[in-house]
């Protein structure tokens, strides 16, 4: 099946030298992300979403350039958000296990929420329909996730906080950890949200395997 892409047409070009308004292009990422978090295929519809965003199409397309632009920019901006502790926290030896904790904090009261549950059905859903969507979200979600996870890693590597190995690999593993088998428990309603304090004790115990696991070696 050949990839959809909806292309703007010449009308929907914006004038050169005319700037997009920021609000309207937050206000666009932000009905954007409503709409897939409340599991609605709007999410997957120009005019749908230019109607939650209180603009027109050609505003959208203005923007964005075409649907794929537009969800990319909005995962773009939820993984950003998600991420951002990982740039605001200390890495070095003492603030790595701090900040690995505080991270996995956010990104499992995220990936327990009913709006990213919600959002994965959806998406399962449309996998035949729209089969550019799934490698999208996981090519710019997931996995830039875990490669952001793995230059961190990798930076305690190079200090010596950690010996060396495959950060890609480990990054991986860790987050299998943090998840365990609740994220296929939630999307298939086989299990409950777990609570905060076995999301945390779950989180801590992830990541002192990890630092274990990958000490340095104990000098001669």
């Amino acid at each position: 099946m050949q990839k959809t892409t909806i292309k703007p047409d010449a009308a929907t070009t914006p004038r050169r030298g005319r700037p997009p308004d920021p609000a309207k292009h937050q206000a666009i990422i932000d009905a954007t992300r409503a709409l897939f978090f409340a599991g609605s295929t709007k999410a997957l519809s120009i005019e749908g979403i230019a109607r939650a965003a209180g603009v027109s199409k050609v505003t959208v397309y203005a923007h964005f350039g075409d649907l794929q632009g537009l969800v990319r920019a909005t995962v773009l901006a939820q993984r950003a958000e998600m991420t951002a502790i990982l740039d605001q926290l200390p890495t070095d030896a003492p603030g790595l296990r701090r900040t690995l904790i505080e991270f996995g904090g956010v990104l499992m009261e995220f990936l327990s929420s009913e709006g990213f549950v919600t959002m994965h059905r959806m998406v399962a859903s449309q996998a035949s329909q729209q089969p550019w969507l799934g490698p999208l979200i996981y090519r710019e979600g997931p996995t830039a996730t875990r490669d952001k996870l793995a230059d961190i890693l990798a930076e305690a590597v190079r200090r010596g906080d950690l010996r060396a190995h495959d950060c890609t690999l480990a990054a991986e593993q860790l987050l299998g950890m943090w998840q365990g088998l609740q994220t296929t428990g939630l999307f298939s309603g086989g299990c409950p949200r777990a609570d905060a304090a076995t999301l945390a004790r779950r989180i801590e115990q992830g990541v002192e395997v990890l630092l274990r696991a990958y000490a340095p070696e104990p000098a001669d």
